[in-house]
């Protein structure tokens, strides 16, 4: 192709493409009585999070002397408390290992703390 015909191409397609831009017929907007008003969502909930809740277990274990209640947070001990049922024997807490400590080397693992102050 020569320089002028190709110039004739492109401004042909450029007055075609606005011609066509100029008689295409607007879409036309529904009027708004046709279309029930959109109502503010309250009571929807949150969207749900991609992290999954832990799963928290509380677990009680009782017997004639003792009432032990322990909680798990996604199956690792988090706390145990003892009750003892003896008159005059206040409750307390056994402190559980630690996750990523090998036993030989978490010293306050299994440790009794004599609860002082319980609100």
């Amino acid at each position: 192709m020569n320089a002028p015909s190709l110039t004739t191409l492109l401004a042909g397609l450029l007055l075609g493409g606005a011609s066509l831009a100029q008689t295409a017929s607007p879409v036309a907007p529904a009027p708004a009585a046709s279309t029930p008003a959109a109502l503010p969502a309250t009571d929807t909930p949150p969207p749900a999070s991609k992290v999954p809740e832990p799963q928290v277990l509380h677990v009680d274990t009782e017997d004639d002397h003792i009432r032990i209640e322990e909680v798990r947070v996604r199956g690792q001990t988090q706390r145990l408390t003892v009750h003892p049922k003896i008159p005059g024997m206040p409750a307390y807490d056994i402190v559980p290992p630690q996750g990523g400590k090998l036993p030989q080397d978490d010293k306050a693992a299994g440790q009794r703390v004599w609860l002082k102050l319980d609100f």
